[in-house]
């Protein structure tokens, strides 16, 4: 039987990374590339639905949208489903506006000295008048729209980076750097919405739905047999920790537990193979007969060898066919060369088609 579902390929390209873009708001650790989001998305018909049910920060739900699909993104993660929001918020007509106007609340209150002060943990990175500039800010952060809050997140990064002269890279933090240099954090912010404000979806694109929920149970938050595409990077099973770094220093900053946080996510070594055996049922109940199901995974570096994510994947569920290649122009290269690997990437499909599976050949 001849699938309705096109077959989906890499794309070679120099580079992943494409800050120029709405996906420049914060620097979520281990995203997909947007650049490859776009590339496959474009395989698909413009038209149904698309779930991605570890959204991250919605790469992948803002490029489906913009593809012309209703998408739906699922993440248990508050703070990305903050940044997921931002990206698919679509009244941004006034966003600059209205970031100045709290700009100057803000710069009000730090003259009134109207503000609390950063916890003692996450101020070790900033420079004191930078960290008075961000706890001015926040007093506004629950009257902000969902851009401007995900724009928030962004700038608390980018200004301790810069706090730390630029030392630290975009996605990790390092060793603080004294003495710490004063970045001027209004400013910093008003320049992102600006700078990301260009890139938002039109008004009459499809809406897209962010939910906080949990992959595991997906059938709770999403209709069964509604959706078409599954498209995602699921998280790494080698343990990446989502809310370290940039994400400790936020949450630290508005005082949330962490830990709590990081217990419900799937990111245990221990537990991976059965928590991915959870999700593909799921992702049974909520696809429709016909759907077309796309995970990118890469290969896990461990004291045997290297476990090949596509192999992996297909233990779990039979695979339709895979794609495969080398990892190009990204950060991860710098470690590949210190491990002495030859780390790889794999596009993962189940074609669902009239409910069997469709051999493609790899």
């Amino acid at each position: 039987m001849q699938s309705r579902n096109p077959q989906i390929l890499f794309k070679k390209i120099d580079s992943v990374n494409n800050p120029n873009s709405i996906h420049g708001i914060y620097p979520y650790r281990g995203k997909i590339s947007a650049i490859d989001a776009s590339n496959i998305i474009k395989q698909l018909p413009h038209s149904g639905t698309i779930l991605d049910p570890f959204c991250g920060s919605g790469t992948i739900i803002y490029e489906g949208q913009r593809h012309g699909l209703t998408a739906y993104g699922v993440d248990n993660n508050p703070l990305a489903v903050q940044l997921a929001k931002a990206k698919v918020y679509k009244e941004v007509a006034n966003s600059v506006t209205e970031c100045q106007h709290y700009i100057e609340l803000a710069k009000k209150d730090l003259e009134k000295g109207n503000f609390d002060e950063m916890p003692k943990e996450p101020i070790k990175s900033f420079h004191e008048q930078s960290a008075h500039e961000i706890m001015c800010m926040k007093n506004y952060f629950e009257e902000m729209n969902d851009f401007l809050k995900g724009v928030f997140y962004g700038t608390i990064a980018l200004t301790a980076r810069g706090c730390n002269n630029y030392v630290w890279t975009s996605s990790t933090v390092g060793k603080n750097i004294e003495p710490k240099r004063y970045i001027d954090f209004f400013k910093k912010m008003e320049s992102k919405v600006k700078k990301h404000s260009k890139y938002f979806n039109d008004i009459n694109c499809p809406d897209a739905a962010i939910i906080y929920g949990d992959s595991r149970l997906l059938s709770k938050y999403i209709k069964p047999h509604s959706i078409d595409y599954v498209f995602t990077s699921p998280p790494y099973f080698d343990g990446l920790d989502y809310t370290a770094y940039y994400g400790k220093l936020i949450y630290d900053i508005f005082e949330t537990n962490r830990i709590e946080i990081k217990k419900q996510l799937i990111q245990y070594v221990n537990t991976y193979e059965n928590d991915m055996k959870m999700v593909l049922e799921q992702l049974d109940i909520v696809t429709t007969e016909n759907a077309l199901m796309i995970f990118v995974v890469g290969d896990k570096k461990v004291k045997e060898g290297i476990i090949n994510g596509g192999d992996f994947f297909n233990k779990l569920k039979e695979t339709s066919y895979i794609e495969e290649r080398s990892y190009s122009g990204s950060s991860s290269q710098v470690f590949d060369v210190l491990n002495k690997t030859d780390r790889k990437e794999q596009i993962v499909v189940w074609d669902k088609c009239e409910g069997e599976i469709v051999k493609h050949g790899i």
